[in-house]
């Protein structure tokens, strides 16, 4: 338990606690925001119930003001607030939380242990189960279950998932018969049986499948700029000092804009870069400045880029290829040097209204390619095919061309909208999983896709996101990236109540061609103008193509070298030859492999984080 808990202390580094009985070891470490004195200590418990909790639910005032006549409350915590709750109603008062949360319970009476995750995923919740050796754990990360469990392989249909999206997601980890709890689900394990089973007590399609709210474009802004204002200055309820992620965008600006209005001066923080397509620092400074917040930037350099890479495997400690995690890390560390320790992001904004550019541009796109007969799609996959992105590669100006000349082809091969979007996300044609990996494997198919389908294509893209893009990567990015630093971080526009009226919103109100996020915009053009507001996306990414080609490059040859039990670093090792040579190459599929095999060197070799030791 020791070593578990040692393990990700950076999670909790303000407090330590275990539980034992003859049948339960429960531990926790505790990041203190709200009562910073000891009553916050846990495992928590009362009666028959033991509690370890991580995350906030941010209404646990108003619960505990209807438990006050009943219960008497020894902390100003939410999680006495949660344990008195469920002793009350049972774990259906999990759907009274409004808020993140990944925690365990466990009945002494009943003999069962509870995990519940939030209905998001924001916090995450990682389970082991070997019914031969008659073991189970749990852990927020994976790296606390290897010190319960060092003996874990790798589990290959993960690491297929990993080189197609660059991240894990299915439900899956990177080691066998480890796996995650599902958003908004409560996974129960019985001690006698020595079994679990998973039920959902939470579904965003059940609020897609509801009828459409009747009210006119006034009544929809009034109704959800309502709903933004409580739900952000919930995310405020803190005893530490808070601060706001702003890249300039239309999600961040608009968390930035309600609360500087509705509560008060807000610190925001954000990270440039000196390459120009990338830059956004200038815009949320603009932002900032109109709005009178307390804001301080950094600009990232290769230089910098490449001390976060050296702890990449650190901070997440399975095999994660989205680069952002690289500025998200340091912005972090920017608001830790001020002093900041709960942060909020505005993840979220994409999925529920309608905001990655590749929605409309796969939707352009899939539907001219589905008015083609098969024998048109297959002849113009030939032409492309036979042209290559050598040839290709000159008449489109674009960074990374291999990957979307290999993601065109896939797409001409589509029989579905779901296949379709998902071979616009993917990295890797069947060929080179192949190479890499010696078979291809099929990831599980997205159920929540047709419920979107029912009313556009992009609203099936968009609940795509929501249950796989969205928890597995970039809720994992920000949660590793701000916990590293032991810092809290927040995501405001993921409030359910949000996601559950925005699923009965129209999709005319969520997208109109050339115009994404259509209500967040008019919201926000209450607060900024419109020069703030209409502006080129650009996200929260890296010039990885041009440091990689470059500064970056030693890393490949560091870690290149020697053979790999499970990926082909022969075939590997050729695409860099092609790099090196100025040949268009597939710049994703390097990444990944680097990023996988400094995980490997770090996790499964002998290195400092195998067997029981701590970091």
């Amino acid at each position: 338990m020791e070593a578990m808990l040692e393990s990700i202390r950076h999670r909790g580094p303000d407090d330590r606690g275990s539980f034992e009985d003859k049948d339960v070891s429960l531990g926790h470490v505790r990041l203190s925001i709200l009562d910073l004195s000891e009553a916050g200590h846990q495992p928590m418990q009362f009666e028959n119930l033991v509690l370890v909790f991580n995350g906030e639910v941010y209404n646990f005032k108003e619960i505990r003001e209807t438990l006050e006549g009943e219960y008497t409350f020894h902390s100003d915590t939410d999680s006495e607030v949660v344990l008195k709750a469920i002793h009350k109603w049972g774990l259906e008062a999990v759907t009274r939380f409004v808020g993140m949360f990944a925690f365990a319970l466990y009945d002494k009476l009943e003999a069962k242990l509870y995990l519940v995750r939030d209905r998001v995923g924001v916090k995450p919740l990682y389970y082991y189960e070997d019914r031969d050796r008659g073991e189970f754990a749990f852990a927020s990360e994976p790296r606390a279950i290897t010190r319960f469990a060092p003996h874990l392989d790798v589990e290959e249909r993960a690491l297929s998932e990993f080189f197609e999206y660059g991240f894990i997601s299915s439900g899956l980890s990177i080691y066998r018969k480890c796996h995650k709890v599902p958003p908004g689900h409560i996974l129960t394990y019985d001690l006698h049986q020595k079994r679990y089973y998973v039920n959902q007590y939470w579904s965003l399609e059940r609020f897609y499948e509801m009828p459409k709210l009747d009210m006119d474009e006034t009544t929809l802004i009034d109704t959800l700029e309502e709903l933004l204002i409580e739900s952000f200055k919930y995310r405020m309820v803190s005893d530490v000092p808070v601060g706001v992620f702003l890249s300039g965008g239309i999600d961040s600006s608009i968390v930035t804009a309600i609360l500087q209005k509705h509560y008060g001066t807000i610190n925001t923080f954000t990270i440039g870069f000196k390459e120009a397509g990338y830059n956004e620092a200038e815009w949320a400074k603009k932002v900032a400045s109109h709005l009178g917040t307390s804001h301080t930037e950094r600009y990232l350099t290769a230089a910098d880029a490449e001390d976060v890479l050296s702890h990449f495997v650190d901070i997440y400690d399975e095999p994660f290829g989205d680069s952002s995690g690289i500025p998200t890390t340091l912005v972090s560390q920017v608001a830790k040097e001020n002093g900041i320790k709960v942060v909020l992001s505005a993840d979220g904004g994409d999925e529920l209204f309608a905001g990655y550019e590749r929605y409309w541009s796969a939707y352009n796109i899939g539907k001219y390619v589905f008015l083609m007969p098969a024998p048109l799609r297959r002849m113009l996959r030939s032409i492309w095919e036979m042209g290559g992105p050598q040839i290709f590669s000159k008449l489109f100006h674009m960074r990374n061309f291999t990957q979307r000349f290999n993601q065109v082809s896939q797409m001409l091969q589509a029989t579905s909208w779901r296949s379709f979007y998902e071979k616009t996300l993917s990295n890797m044609r069947p060929e080179e999983m192949e190479a890499l990996l010696g078979r291809q494997f099929f990831s599980n198919e997205e159920k929540a896709f047709s419920t979107g389908l029912q009313f556009h294509p992009i609203e099936g893209m968009m609940l795509w996101d929501y249950h796989r893009y969205l928890p597995d990567d970039i809720l994992v990015k920000v949660d590793r990236a701000t916990m590293y630093h032991s810092i809290e971080g927040r995501d405001p526009l993921l409030d359910h109540r949000i996601a559950e009226f925005m699923a009965r919103v129209p999709f005319e109100y969520k997208y109109r061609p050339g115009k994404s996020k259509y209500l967040l915009r008019k919201i926000l053009g209450r607060y900024l103008p419109q020069s703030l507001i209409e502006r080129p996306k650009m996200g929260f990414s890296i010039p990885m193509f041009e440091w990689f080609a470059a500064d970056l490059r030693k890393l490949f040859d560091q870690y290149f070298q020697g053979d790999d039990p499970v990926v082909n670093m022969d075939f590997v090792r050729s695409y860099y030859q092609k790099l090196k040579a100025g040949e268009p190459v597939n710049i994703n599929l390097l990444w990944f492999a680097l990023v996988y095999r400094m995980w490997r060197q770090r996790y499964l070799k002998g290195g400092k984080e195998s067997g029981a030791k701590s970091v």
